[in-house]
């Protein structure tokens, strides 16, 4: 229950955060029920669930980043600091979330009874394409529960984890040896296997165990909702286009350990490791909050109805420094690049202000690197 209330529960609550300052879905997953419905009052706003975690998912991670490296660095045993600090801002970040997002939460409601009285139901062979799809999924992520194996980074990630919760001790002890060492300057500032001791010590459940079989029930299924929101924003909502997709994407995945460096192998294999989360999580976090961003500037919307996007990208960017060092590096870079080429098509330069202005965590934490390694 407490794995349930920390890795699902507390980020979806504080996904209604950011989500309160998101244009609203309405119907858009509806053909032809949005001109049917367009100007008529909808008494509340509908953002999609899977849209809610993945932000607070998000802003979780980022939080644990911006809360953790100055304990590291401050102090040499810090590790109960960040857990009751931590799990502090995870309760209260949830209470401020169900106490905001209520306008949300009816929505939710609402979207529910319309589903059961409507009569329409989808064709047996877009039913067929999405069972294909979940069952996908749901085998990649049994495979990787039942046939978690030893890898040799757990030499050093995951003692890192359990010398942080077994002698509260941050980054001052090498994994390798067991001897006193100077701060590890390089690790300290992408501190993900601090997250993994955190979630250990709540549980009761040791590390490696996290990291090798509680992790990968979690990141596989977060990832595939990435890829379901990229693909319904490609294909404009298109269920049956979006089921397709996701069945593309996970026979590249499953027959993707054509070496030990691909992304798949690392996906499947390696979910837990800061590189995976970067790769597989948190860049493709960044491609879906710039399609609705575009979106959202495209359609012609108010600043004010994209400022979660922008909390998010912001955070997506803060939890990329928690994944690896290079992370803060990779991120700024795919912004950097994004931006450019959308200022440049748009013929609005004022766009780079808002991303640059995202940038700051990753330029925060390289300038940290460079200054204290």
């Amino acid at each position: 229950m407490i794995a349930f209330f920390v890795l699902i529960f507390a980020p979806f609550c504080m996904g209604l955060l950011p989500a309160m300052a998101m244009p609203g879905e309405g119907s858009r997953g509806e053909k032809g029920q949005g001109k049917e419905r367009e100007g008529k009052r909808r008494p509340s706003v509908y953002i999609c669930p899977t849209a809610v975690y993945l932000s607070g998912l998000l802003l979780s991670l980022a939080a644990f980043q911006i809360f953790a490296v100055p304990v590291i660095l401050l102090k040499v045993w810090g590790f109960p600091l960040i857990v009751k600090g931590y799990s502090l801002f995870l309760f209260l970040g949830a209470a401020a979330g169900l106490a905001a997002g209520y306008s949300i939460l009816l929505g939710y409601i609402e979207r529910a009874k319309r589903l059961f009285s409507d009569k329409r139901r989808p064709s047996v062979e877009t039913c067929l394409y999405w069972a294909l799809a979940v069952g996908l999924v749901l085998f990649q992520i049994y495979m990787a529960y039942t046939r978690a194996f030893f890898d040799g980074d757990d030499a050093y990630y995951v003692v890192q984890s359990v010398i942080a919760q077994q002698s509260d001790v941050l980054y001052r002890v090498l994994p390798y040896t067991g001897l006193s060492t100077s701060l590890d300057i390089r690790h300290a500032l992408a501190p993900l296997p601090l997250w993994e001791a955190y979630i250990a010590e709540v549980t009761g459940i040791h590390p490696a165990i996290i990291a090798h079989s509680v992790l990968p029930l979690v990141l596989i299924p977060a990832t595939y909702l990435l890829y379901f929101r990229i693909g319904a924003k490609l294909f404009r909502a298109d269920g049956r286009k979006t089921a397709l997709f996701l069945i593309l994407v996970s026979l590249l995945q499953i027959f993707g350990n054509t070496s030990i460096y691909t992304n798949a192998t690392f996906f499947l294999m390696r979910t837990w490791q800061g590189k995976s989360l970067l790769c597989n999580l948190v860049l493709l976090s960044e491609v879906w909050i710039l399609l609705n961003l575009w979106e959202g500037q495209k359609n012609g919307k108010g600043k004010e109805s994209q400022a979660g996007w922008w909390l998010v990208l912001c955070a997506s960017h803060t939890t990329a420094a928690l994944c690896t060092t290079m992370g803060a590096f990779l991120a700024g870079l795919l912004v950097a690049v994004t931006g450019l080429v959308w200022a440049v098509r748009e013929k609005r330069p004022a766009l780079l202000i808002p991303l640059a202005a995202c940038c700051i965590p990753c330029i925060v934490y390289l300038l940290l690197f460079v200054v204290l390694g």
